[in-house]
């Protein structure tokens, strides 16, 4: 039976869950560019027999790619379904960091820490579009809870398996897990390795041995082969700690904990892998939602110590309360009114792009170009994807791991509507300007004030 403390806990998770999905219910409802759009035409493409690595260029391991494809063969393209997918990972992760903080540190613990994960804006956002790393984190998180509270190191394991092959950047913390689990316990080591290996193995040995190099290019050295973009990556990594302060500024004090033991390996783990983000040759905003499970964690249980080793007066707390709680709710309401504005504006030029493509084409003309918009398109309008070569990344071609010359000879003589986007994207090439006004035909221009300005040309 709870008692009164754990259902007020409860019961406040469950007004945090419910604020949540009506804080970001619109960006269920809404398509909008992005790289989930490559995501959900693949998985269409699953569901008509062809298969990642083979018959299309995929760079990550499969099983984000399978579930998408599985929630397609169900349901086809429902957008509001197919968005579930990142909004079901990001709930479960809050239980568990609510549970795992419950029950090593109490309710209060458990209140703060969800509250700093669910209401971080970086969350908020990524909880409406699947890019995968949600999943990878909701795995990764079930596998924490498993090993810090249960001692189910084999279990444990087979959940950061799970994780290691949906998105590659789970690696980093659960290295650091198994690291630490080493160096405290061998015999419980082995079992964390073995649940890991269990899953990791088979999945990553299967899809070598059928697909071999046309597996691990893609999936594992395309990352390394990216080009280093040092200014645009301080940029990404100093928008991230301001949209999310609230988050950051609760970890950091953590410095002022008298007792880090409980919290030493969430610690140890969130600063390595954000050391490691600033090494990388070029990263994203969603890359950091890995570790803000951790980072909600630390925040949780440093506020809760911290406010307890004070040994206030009952008014002093309601008041200290009160001011934080303020600042929280002000930081929020700032962060619902750019999510309604920006992060979930939608595609303002989709609808018109879409009926117009339709009004110049037949059945049987094709799309090719831009990555996070023709996708959506094609979905939209019932159309094929030339080549089935949906990521057309510009690092895709830039890396060498995909030839961009061969790809636009193989595009010659065909029916196709090539869609560019002017600010970013493939049209970064001189030789797909070439390609264009050499065997194109410019049809129209679609001016985006969030995207910038869509280009389209018939090729045939």
């Amino acid at each position: 039976m709870l008692d009164n403390r754990n259902k007020i806990a409860y019961g406040l998770l469950f007004i945090f869950v419910a604020g949540f999905i009506l804080i970001i219910l619109k960006g269920l409802t809404i398509s909008q560019p992005g790289d989930e759009n490559v995501y959900y035409y693949m998985g269409k493409l699953i569901n008509e027999g062809k298969i990642p690595y083979k018959d299309f260029f995929f760079a990550h391991p499969p099983l984000h790619l399978y579930l998408i494809a599985l929630i397609y063969t169900l349901f086809g393209f429902n957008i509001v379904i197919l968005k579930s997918i990142p909004l079901i990972s990001v709930l479960i992760a809050a239980f568990f960091i609510f549970k795992m903080a419950k029950e090593k540190f109490g309710n209060a613990e458990a209140i703060v820490s969800s509250l700093l994960f669910l209401f971080s804006y970086s969350v908020m956002f990524n909880s409406a579009f699947s890019f995968g790393i949600d999943v990878a984190t909701m795995f990764l998180v079930v596998g924490v809870y498993f090993l810090c509270n249960k001692d189910n190191y084999i279990l444990s394991g087979a959940f950061f398996g799970l994780a290691g092959i949906t998105r590659l950047l789970s690696l980093v913390p659960i290295l650091v897990i198994f690291i630490i689990v080493l160096f405290s316990n061998k015999k419980n080591f082995l079992k964390l390795s073995s649940g890991f290996f269990i899953i990791f193995l088979p999945v990553n040995g299967i899809f070598t041995l059928l697909f071999g190099d046309n597996y691990v290019t893609p999936v594992y050295k395309f990352h390394l082969l990216k080009s280093f973009v040092s200014g645009e990556n301080f940029r990404e990594y100093s928008d991230i700690i301001k949209l999310n302060w609230v988050l950051f500024s609760s970890a950091i004090l953590f410095t002022f904990v008298k007792d880090k033991k409980p919290i030493r390996m969430f610690v140890i783990t969130s600063i390595i892998y954000l050391m490691l983000l600033m090494a990388l040759k070029k990263i994203f905003g969603f890359y950091f939602v890995i570790v803000f499970p951790f980072l909600a964690i630390i925040g949780g249980y440093s506020i809760v110590r911290i406010f307890r080793a004070f040994n206030l007066s009952k008014k002093w707390c309601i008041f200290i309360i009160m001011m934080l709680s303020s600042v929280f709710v002000w930081n929020l309401a700032s962060d619902i009114m750019f999510l309604e504005k920006i992060g979930f504006a939608g595609f303002e030029r989709g609808k018109d792009l879409i009926d117009f493509i339709n009004s110049v084409s037949n059945k049987e003309t094709m799309l090719f170009g831009d990555d996070s918009a023709v996708p959506l398109i094609a979905l939209m309008t019932n159309k094929k994807i030339a080549l089935d070569f949906v990521d057309t990344n510009s690092q895709v071609f830039i890396s060498g791991v995909r030839n961009l010359d061969k790809v636009l000879n193989d595009l010659k003589g065909k029916d196709i509507l090539f869609i560019i986007r002017s600010t970013q994207g493939i049209s970064y090439f001189n030789g797909v300007k070439d390609f264009l006004n050499k065997n194109c035909e410019f049809l129209s221009q679609f001016h985006d004030k969030i995207e910038g300005s869509y280009l389209v040309y018939r090729c045939a």
